[in-house]
């Protein structure tokens, strides 16, 4: 991978996503007097009365380090951070666990009539095509996004996506017709590719995406995101010696992230992460289709207040979709808990429709989905998402 090794960040990606104020809209500022930042730094300094600035400066960990002042002088030494994106859509995703088929059936549609439109269907055993049938009773795979996660190891997804074939064969509908994901990852498994090269040979223009790499909450961000993309690039670099290209391989990958609470972070590790995967697409002459994110909030503990866990989760959502995540799940605050002495409600759906509401608001009421990239310009967001795209790279590169 000479080619990942000699791309510089800041020479290649950060010049090639400018996304610099356009000219139409500078009379928006023109009735407002320019400050230099030199007026600024004057200001701040008399209002310290004699402390540092570099006193109140941010360290969410070690090596990043950012300040609470950021002004557009120092932007134009680089460049804004951003993705091209032209809207700013995400899927409203939502959890249905799969033990009943049938049950779960009746799960879901609930969930589609409360405005979900990508269920995440948590596997306890392999479904047969007849299964599948029961699951999607009344449901048209075509107007949603359908993905699978798998509770239990013995599922092989080479099987659930031979069945899923036949019942889409059954119903007349396309594989071109469909989308959704497994949450799988072939470099963790014991057979490793084989699987992968199965479910790949012949499905290639299936929007489908069979590879999910999952970030690894042990690590820091920065190490997390540098983990990610070696990770996805050791997954495009085997499968291109089996005879698979790049654009394919690339194009059935996604990946998924759990949200924190730390806000600015997370937008800016989701901004980053982006950013970082079309610098290794860079590489292999691909053309730079932006990843596929998909952002999970936090799992709440058995310690928690149910209520604030669902302010922390309204919170991690909104900077998730600010980031720009295209598929969001909000896990309720009554998640697994089956039996109604668990439950904070005598009502089980309570906890799915105040996480799904949550995404609503942020879509009907808050319009984050009108706005393309509502970071984009905020001089603070842009440092801290190029310092920690920046570390990840440079960490990357001493890997490959």
């Amino acid at each position: 991978m000479a080619k990942v090794k000699a791309i510089c960040f800041n020479s290649v990606i950060l010049p090639a996503v400018n996304l610099l104020l356009m000219k139409n809209n500078e009379s928006l500022f023109s009735e407002f007097p320019a400050i230099s930042k030199e007026e600024w730094l004057a200001k701040i300094e008399k209002d310290l009365k004699g402390r540092s600035l570099e006193e109140l400066d941010w360290a969410p960990e070690e090596g990043i380090r950012i300040s609470p002042f950021a002004h557009l002088e120092d932007r134009k030494k680089t460049a804004a951070i951003g993705d091209n994106r032209d809207q700013n859509h995400w899927e409203i995703g939502q959890y249905i666990t799969v033990t009943d088929p049938k049950a779960a059936n009746l799960s879901v549609r609930s969930a589609l009539n409360g405005g979900v439109n990508a269920p995440l269907f948590e596997l306890e055993s392999q479904l047969t095509e007849q299964e599948l049938s029961q699951l999607f009773e009344g449901i048209v795979p075509t107007f949603i996004s359908t993905h699978f996660s798998f509770l239990k190891t013995d599922i092989n997804p080479v099987d659930l996506w031979q069945n899923l074939q036949l019942f889409l064969q059954k119903n007349n509908i396309s594989l071109q017709e469909i989308s959704g994901s497994f949450a799988y990852d072939p470099l963790a498994a014991p057979s490793k590719l084989d699987p992968l090269i199965s479910l790949l040979s012949g499905n290639e223009a299936t929007p489908f995406k069979f590879v999910t790499l999952a970030a690894n909450p042990q690590l820091g961000t920065v190490e997390a995101l540098a983990d990610l993309i070696l990770r996805g690039q050791t997954y495009v670099d085997q499968l291109q010696d089996q005879g698979i290209i790049p654009s394919i391989s690339s194009s059935h990958l996604q990946f998924s992230i759990l949200l924190g609470d730390q806000f600015f972070m997370e937008i800016a590790k989701i901004r980053a992460l982006r950013l970082l995967w079309l610098n290794v697409l860079k590489a292999y002459e691909v053309e730079p289709v932006a990843p596929t994110i998909v952002a999970h909030s936090s799992v709440p503990q058995s310690e928690d207040d149910p209520y604030q866990h669902m302010i922390r989760s309204a919170t991690q959502s909104m900077s998730a979709v600010i980031g720009g995540a295209q598929r969001l799940y909000i896990a309720p605050s009554d998640y697994r808990q089956a039996n109604a002495e668990s439950r904070f409600t005598e009502n089980p759906d309570f906890g799915p429709r105040i996480a799904r509401n949550v995404q609503h608001l942020l879509q009907m009421e808050s319009f984050l989905d009108r706005v393309i990239d509502p970071a984009a310009g905020s001089y603070y967001v842009e440092a801290l998402s190029e310092q920690l795209a920046t570390r990840a790279w440079a960490i990357f590169q001493e890997k490959v």
